[in-house]
């Protein structure tokens, strides 16, 4: 790839905050992954993270100067995002960039509809990675392992919201990862036996909330769904629905099927 940086560090600096916002979903992206890979047996590699890690960290510390146009700063997050693109090359899949955090920003751009800001998609992902880097420690920092339920879907109110259509497609999404009453007690018995080694390997992957709302913040980027300027009520929708719509297993689902998403979203905005 060749980018002329002279150009990009030029560029309107919400575009370059965008940019950024979507590079800032590493840490929580491998969170749900990893969590997916480890409960549901889904597959898992290390490559994509082995690429990037490297540049991501000299990228965290030169946030403040994206803002500025600073063409160091410009050039370290483009080498992100191009490996981003390499990663997904090399697997075949987007799961290392794209978790619970992309689904939250993709109902907005479904369903939002006239409440949509005219927001960019990094810009939201920015956002949708600190709600999920709450969400996630929120989990790691609980007593003890969340305790599942099976899954509950309000069918008539995913019809209301999506349509006949496309309320199918989600519900088909859905069944790929949905638990039943014995499949829920499966999953808690594996959780319970999982969870000291669990936790201390999605600890690994964490960034604190802080330092990530701090790096987005300098880069220029809006930290939340007011900043955004979306309606704070669909953006707590987005939020609890979100994981709908996909079925890649995410700590949203985690927090659904335990019961306690709703209040975590209620506390969004």
């Amino acid at each position: 790839m060749f980018i002329d940086l002279a150009v990009n560090s030029a560029a309107p600096p919400s575009l370059v905050a965008s940019g950024f916002g979507d590079c800032l979903v590493r840490s929580v992206a491998q969170f749900d992954w990893w969590l997916s890979h480890r409960m549901l047996d889904t597959f898992y590699t290390e490559l994509p993270f082995d690429l990037e890690i490297a540049d991501e960290r000299e990228l965290m510390s030169r946030a403040p100067g994206l803002g500025k146009g600073d063409v160091e700063a410009v050039g370290y997050l483009h080498r992100v995002l191009t490996l981003c693109g390499f990663g997904v090359s090399f697997t075949g899949m987007s799961n290392h960039g794209s978790m619970g955090e992309h689904q939250i920003s993709h109902y907005i751009d479904c369903f939002a509809r006239e409440k949509h800001p005219g927001t960019l998609h990094g810009q939201q992902v920015g956002v949708a990675s600190l709600t999920m880097a709450r969400l996630q420690r929120q989990i790691l920092d609980a007593d003890g392992p969340p305790r599942v339920h099976a899954t509950r879907l309000d069918v008539p109110d995913m019809k209301r919201r999506y349509g006949e259509e496309v309320a199918q497609i989600c519900l088909s999404e859905m069944a790929q990862k949905s638990l039943d009453e014995k499949g829920a007690e499966a999953f808690n018995a594996k959780l319970k036996e999982l969870w000291p080694t669990l936790r201390e390997e999605l600890q690994s992957f964490s960034v604190p909330v802080a330092v990530m709302q701090k790096a987005l913040k300098d880069s220029g980027g809006p930290t939340t769904a007011r900043e955004l300027g979306l309606d704070v009520d669909f953006y707590r929708e987005a939020v609890i629905h979100a994981r709908e719509i996909r079925k890649r297993y995410s700590a949203l689902d985690l927090a659904a099927d335990a019961g306690f998403l709703e209040a975590f979203a209620a506390g969004e905005n």
